[in-house]
């Protein structure tokens, strides 16, 4: 008798638990507090596109100073004729920071503070990628580097708030630039910007 009352007991106690967890699950993001967990199937932040590397056709990194353009040709990538880098290209591979920046995902949004540019105004870098058709696969402003020096503030095209991700998904194509232009206005300083920190929270 005893045995059978422990083992309701433990069956009422899972369908408790099932039970709180649906709810947990069900719950509005921005109750948990105040920050959002918007996460794909595998508890990741979701991804920021969604594109694979094969697709692109064409890379435009521009600086304030510069824009250097790369095209899939049949051996790989060139850099387009007129661009700063089609007579000495920098060391950029475009397959290797395209099968990584695909992948790009962001768990941390912010509304601009005031009176902080965050490296963006002008941006540091803007990243345009495109496919064989010419449409439109990304574009994306980056920014100053965070205070923890793991992220960099960036902006993609009408969102009013930044988003920080990861500052090696876009290390290399900042190095190709400051190679083609190492004193061009924003790049020497970048790293280094005072920024106030700002309130972080949880996104896709």
């Amino acid at each position: 008798m005893n045995a059978g009352r422990g083992w309701l007991m433990l069956l009422a106690a899972g369908v408790a638990l099932s039970a709180w967890q649906w709810h947990e699950t069900m719950e509005s993001p921005a109750t948990h507090s105040g920050h959002t967990h918007l996460h794909d199937d595998t508890g990741k932040p979701a991804r920021l596109y969604a594109w694979n590397a094969a697709q692109a056709a064409r890379i435009t990194l521009s600086t304030p100073a510069s824009t250097t353009t790369y095209t899939r040709a049949a051996q790989g990538w060139a850099a387009m004729p007129g661009s700063a880098t089609s007579t000495t290209p920098p060391a950029f591979d475009a397959d290797d920071f395209l099968s990584l920046f695909s992948q790009a995902r962001s768990d941390r949004v912010l509304a601009p503070h005031p009176g902080e540019s965050y490296g963006l105004n002008p941006p540091a870098l803007r990243i345009a990628i495109d496919d064989d058709k010419g449409a439109t696969l990304a574009r994306m402003d980056v920014g100053a580097l965070t205070p923890d020096g793991l992220g960099r503030y960036v902006q993609l095209p009408d969102e009013p708030h930044l988003r920080i991700i990861p500052d090696y998904q876009t290390r290399a194509p900042m190095a190709a630039t400051i190679q083609v232009n190492p004193h061009a206005p924003g790049t020497a300083t970048t790293a280094s910007l005072s920024l106030v920190k700002p309130g972080l929270r949880k996104d896709k």
